[in-house]
């Protein structure tokens, strides 16, 4: 009797499509330097508006709800036309939103920070706004052609695992900068740094990220003939075609529900250590310098887990361990136990970023197969329709959280125990259950087992044709 093969035997038969290392490294800059500023807004940009800047909790989740239908607005269109620009010798294609995109970053960044605690409410709230618009504007055009780019450039699993990888080595060097600026500057019942230094923080930050990730863009490589033969559905027939899928939509239900809460794990991290814990600055950069060898090995780990078991099995893995921690960090105010479940919950978020790749890979490949269109810029900006508010969504629910529980804003504020409680609720109880119907959702994944691997061996002909 034959043995049956696992799910990672069955989707790593088919060997390799190459991508150079140097060319990994650039991808890596070019996501690093838009990551070092992007973790300077998820993890302090909350706590400088509320305590520093002294706009309620709430309408800074009220900006960021209203702005979440922009976002979701702008992908598609953006994936569109990006799908549609012509190749060009040395220039690129997929390159040239790369650079584009700095300048409306930098605006959005720089005009996010750059608000005083005397402007009226009304005029913070607009100016956000319009920040939030732009950066995200620049932030989609770079992540969606930077994606759609990282899939193109190789067929097989692991190696797409292995760019991603390489990607959040330099993330993670870069976002652990950022991640112990946010703990030495914005954590303290009593901050001892006056608001222009902070500013200047973060004006550093901002032209650090833009400038890495332009060295980045510049260096990256672009084969014309990755484009040979590409045909674009009409947008409506595209859309049908997409929301036909039962995979795709299996695809952005777990997207939406993983990435809602890897996305706010430091947001929300800040709150806890201060509120809940009742540790400072100095302590939580302990955390920071046991975090960045841990994550590296995490990377590691979720690499060689992904050979045996394949991305969905994998993932789900993960998936359980970020439950078990999230459920300490509910029950428990120990220092050291929120230290190892956060530890644990950096090494499911590892596999969340890692593996998602490859997954929407297999369903392009797939969408491929039975279309004979691979618009990998649209499909990107289709699934942000519905992925992209889902960080609002949880910043929305954290901040009506602490306005319902009684949240105080203000520096040196010591807040009541139904706020410390709400805290934690924000920050266990609703991953836990956004994570359980993520793992449902992933057990009952459309492509998989030998259905994938049948995927993977047809599209690995046209990639021996297109990478020859």
């Amino acid at each position: 009797m034959l043995k049956r093969k696992s799910e990672g035997q069955l989707e790593g038969e088919n060997k390799v499509h190459k991508v150079p290392f140097s060319q990994k490294v650039y991808y890596s800059l070019t996501i690093a330097g838009i990551t070092f500023i992007g973790s300077m807004i998820d993890g302090a940009m909350l706590k400088y508006y509320t305590d520093l800047i002294l706009f309620p909790a709430l309408l800074y989740g009220i900006v960021q709800l209203l702005f979440a239908i922009i976002n979701a607005v702008n992908d598609p269109i953006i994936g569109f036309y990006s799908d549609r620009t012509v190749p060009v010798e040395g220039k690129g294609k997929r390159k040239r939103w790369l650079i584009r995109s700095l300048p409306l970053v930098a605006i959005g960044y720089f005009l996010m920070i750059f608000v005083s605690p005397d402007f009226p409410h009304e005029l913070i709230f607009i100016l956000l706004f319009i920040a939030l618009i732009l950066y995200d504007t620049g932030f989609a055009m770079n992540n969606i052609n930077r994606g759609a780019l990282m899939i193109s450039i190789t067929d097989d699993d692991s190696e797409r695992a292995s760019i991603v990888s390489t990607n959040l080595v330099f993330q993670t060097i870069l976002g652990i900068i950022s991640y112990l600026l946010i703990m030495f500057f914005f954590i303290g019942e009593v901050n001892p740094f006056p608001l222009p230094i902070i500013i200047l923080v973060l004006t550093l930050v901002g032209i650090i990220g833009v400038g890495v990730a332009l060295y980045g863009a510049r260096g990256i490589k672009e084969p014309l003939k990755l484009y040979d033969g590409e045909t674009f559905p009409e947008i409506k027939k595209l859309i049908k075609q997409t929301l036909k899928s039962k995979t795709f939509i299996f695809y952005i239900l777990f997207q939406f529900i993983l990435g809602s809460v890897s996305a706010t794990v430091i947001t929300f991290q800040v709150f806890y250590f201060e509120k809940v814990i009742g540790v400072g600055g100095m302590e939580v950069m302990i955390v920071g310098a046991i975090t960045l060898p841990f994550t590296f090995f995490a990377y590691y780990l979720v690499q060689i887990v992904n050979k045996k078991f394949g991305p969905r099995k994998t993932l789900m893995m993960f998936i359980m361990t970020s439950i078990i921690a999230f459920l300490v960090l509910l029950l428990t105010r120990i220092f050291v136990l929120a230290v190892i479940s956060y530890l644990i919950i950096n090494m499911g978020n590892a596999a969340f970023w890692i593996l998602s790749t490859p997954i929407f890979g297999n369903v392009i490949d797939e969408y491929e197969l039975e279309t004979g269109n691979r618009p990998i810029g649209t499909f990107n900006g289709i699934n942000a329709i519905f992925i992209s508010p889902n960080k609002q969504l949880m910043i929305f629910i954290f901040t009506l959280i602490l306005s319902i529980s009684g949240y105080v804003e203000g520096i040196g504020v010591i807040q009541k125990e139904s706020t410390v409680l709400g805290i934690q609720i924000g920050v266990g109880l609703i991953p836990i259950i956004f994570f359980s119907i993520g793992f449902l959702i992933l057990l009952f994944f459309p492509l998989r087992g030998e259905k994938l691997a049948e995927v993977k061996k047809k599209i690995k002909e046209i990639y021996d044709k297109r990478l020859q």
